[in-house]
């Protein structure tokens, strides 16, 4: 039996405003190709580099979110390698004195009730967190034999972070990317949008053959250890490592020996296929780069950076299931859509504001909070999220601001409309930015609460559908639920629900 043995290295484009060494602008889709290019990241000879204090800046705060060590002291190196989109034949980077090393990052392993497991921590330490400058891109014409090469990416600040190998699945490949691009977002340290190639993922996997239920303790026993480049979006992490685990088990089981190499992956084809031999710190020929000097980080320095560091994901939903008493899915939903999840927080600020007036000198009650907060969630969660069709609560477009949606709230907490009016007055208010209220008066969709009209539509229900009253008289409590239907139908659907199931349990009385 063979378990695998992961690794992963992480690279996110920085969203600083300029690129690392130079003062072209760092622009995530300019307008042609070589639009952002200078003397300095074209690779001129006689050019000087500068660095960008605030990529460092972004890659300690990473560093710190994620409880690195951050040395006093670091530096640039330069890693020599000849490739077309290199146009300087090396690139700056950092070897042994990186800039963060250390720190750790838990992830939660959703439940698999296919294999029979539940969800459990996974905890994936962090080996180091450094700075570099990205390459350019080739372009391959179709039906052409040449190669175009573009240098808008070159000198890109490119923060990379190699994991230890503590990850044991492809499940848990995906999950440690997708928090660390929700760690990267809230930090507001890059965009890492994959599609766009601000945030790729390389993997580095072996297998190794299990004794006694037990895999070795140490790099002796592991097996030979494959890379897998350019992994551009979360899906295509998770298959290209289960296809990799699968491919080198069958050449092991067959007896066949695994070569350590890189390997690509073909999205159409499902399988990795081989690149060239895997390079080593050796042959890359590190040394200390000489155009840029060494970073000595004082304590204020850092102290600066570390204030700076916003609530992340997992105190958030620590915070929200505490605060709020929301599930699991719920509080998920709101923190990866952070804008929503904030627009949650203010419409629950207007609403426990509501529950103090309403009651006076009163504070909200544990109870009430907790009532509101859940039909708070819901309806922004499904009816408001269905109008909003992927849009964003952030955009200039969306017209509903919080405290007219926790007004909406407060309506149907109050039970002066029902679930169906609530719909119809929320798509209102999507589509013209009215207040709840207005809404109701200008369309007439006022909840009936008169007893004697309530009485009135039950009458006619009842005249109407003599089967089915009928039926309930019989016994088949199922035909009441129907009859209800039938009531708020006819009221269109503003009759007070409780009051007009109470008056036809007593027209239905024999």
């Amino acid at each position: 039996m063979f378990k695998p043995t992961i690794g992963l290295e992480v690279h996110a484009e920085l969203n600083t405003k300029t690129k690392m060494f130079c003062y072209c602008k760092n622009e995530p889709d300019p307008s042609r190709p070589n639009l952002n290019v200078c003397p300095v990241c074209s690779g001129q000879p006689g050019t000087l580099p500068t660095i960008n204090q605030e990529a460092i800046k972004k890659v300690i705060k990473v560093g710190m979110a994620l409880g690195c060590r951050i040395p006093p002291h670091s530096k640039f190196d330069r890693k020599n390698y000849f490739y077309p989109d290199l146009p300087k034949g090396y690139q700056v980077s950092q070897y042994d004195e990186p800039l963060c090393e250390n720190g750790s990052l838990d992830v939660r392993i959703p439940a698999d009730s296919e294999m029979g497991q539940v969800s459990y921590d996974k905890t994936v330490r962090v080996r180091r967190v450094h700075m570099e400058e990205d390459t350019g891109r080739l372009l391959h014409p179709e039906g052409s034999d040449s190669s175009l090469v573009d240098l808008n990416r070159a000198g890109v600040p490119l923060m990379e972070l190699v994991t230890e190998p503590d990850i044991r699945s492809a499940v848990e490949a995906r999950r440690f990317a997708e928090e660390l691009q929700l760690i990267f977002r809230y930090l507001n340290v890059s965009f890492a949008d994959m599609e766009k190639g601000q945030m790729r993922v390389e993997a580095n996997i072996s297998l190794s053959e299990v004794k006694d239920g037990k895999l070795p303790e140490n790099e002796k026993g592991m097996g030979v250890k494959v890379e897998i480049k350019n992994l551009n979006s979360f899906k295509a992490v998770e298959r290209a490592i289960d296809h990799e685990i699968k491919r080198q088990a069958e050449a092991l089981e067959k007896g066949e020996k695994i070569v350590q190499e890189t390997r690509g992956w073909d999205d159409v084809k499902g399988k990795t296929y081989t690149q060239r031999e895997k390079e080593e710190a050796k042959d890359y020929r590190y040394f200390p780069e000489p155009d840029l000097p060494p970073m000595d980080h004082s304590e204020e320095f850092l102290r600066e950076i570390k204030s700076k560091i916003p609530e992340l994901p997992a105190q958030k939903r620590l915070r929200f299931a505490g605060e709020y008493g929301l599930g699991r899915i719920e509080i998920e939903n709101f923190v990866q859509n952070k804008e929503l999840g904030q627009y949650f927080e203010t419409a629950m600020s207007e609403l426990s504001q509501w529950v103090d007036d309403t009651n006076g000198p009163a504070e909200v009650t544990a109870e009430e909070f907790l009532k509101l907060s859940k039909i708070c969630a819901n309806y922004m969660l499904t009816d408001l999220q269905g109008l909003l069709n992927g849009e964003s609560v952030a955009s200039p477009e969306f017209l509903i601001t919080p405290e007219n949606f926790a007004e909406l709230v407060c309506l149907i907490c109050q039970n002066k409309i029902s679930s169906k009016i609530a719909k119809m007055v929320l798509e209102e208010m999507y589509d013209t930015g009215a207040d709840p209220s207005q809404v109701i008066e200008s369309k007439g969709l006022s909840q009936i609460s008169d007893q004697s009209e309530i009485d009135g539509i039950i009458k006619q229900v009842i005249a109407e559908n003599p089967k089915p009253v009928e039926d309930y008289r019989q016994g088949k409590e199922a035909t009441f639920q129907f009859l209800v239907g039938k009531v708020m139908a006819a009221s269109r659907g503003k009759a007070n629900p409780e009051m007009a199931r109470q008056a036809l349990k007593e027209a239905l009385k024999p």
